[in-house]
């Protein structure tokens, strides 16, 4: 009759067991969101080499240093769309020298294509936007720098900022300047707390 007999790999076979190709998460990747894969170019850049702190898909960050007429500038800036489509449409909460805004900016496709949202004759742009697959809201939003720009300011932009804190994504259907229609996906995982400096900067 043979014995069973159970055999303990030393912890260096376990080791070596594991997954080929497994990589460790870089070091701005948030542990709190193992789910987003921060790995790779894309990655890299919507941290800025690690120069901005990552909470879920945002990247925050105080860049008032950068220039000369700003004392300081606090942004959360969304890169869930660079992350998963290697789109370059900045989508993001600042506070300016106390002043609140939430601004999306016209990617223009590295340099291909329109570099502007279509700007209505009363000199805002048109803005459909929904959470979670929900209602359609319509909304005009003030051109903020030659159509390459559209935000909301102080409270306006505050109210959006809480609503998009309750939500898992949003979806933006805007206008190129062509008339080329635009559909912008973003994920928000990790809103809250990538907004909760920028606010507290702006005094909300």
């Amino acid at each position: 009759m043979l014995l069973k007999r159970t055999f303990l790999l030393p912890l260096a076979c376990l080791i070596s067991l594991a997954p080929l190709g497994a990589k460790a998460a870089p070091e701005w990747a948030d542990p709190d969101y193992p789910e987003i894969d921060y790995g790779g170019t894309y990655g890299m850049l919507a941290s800025e080499n690690g120069f901005k702190e990552m909470m879920g898909w945002w990247a925050y960050g105080d860049s008032g240093a950068a220039y000369s007429n700003i004392d300081s500038l606090k942004s959360a800036a969304n890169k869930s769309l660079l992350m998963r489509e290697h789109d370059h449409t900045r989508f993001e909460a600042e506070c300016t020298d106390g002043k609140l805004a939430f601004v999306v900016t016209h990617a223009s496709g590295m340099g291909k294509g329109p570099s502007a949202f279509a700007v209505t004759d009363s000199g805002d742009i048109e803005v459909v936007y929904s959470f979670d697959g929900g209602e359609a809201h319509k909304a005009a939003w003030p051109d903020l720098f030659e159509g390459r720009s559209a935000g909301l300011r102080q409270d306006q932009a505050y109210r959006f900022m809480k609503a998009l804190e309750k939500a898992d994504d949003v979806v933006l259907r805007m206008h190129s300047s062509d008339g080329s229609p635009l559909e912008l996906n973003f994920a928000l995982a990790g809103a809250e707390e990538a907004f909760a400096p920028v606010l507290e900067a702006c005094g909300y």
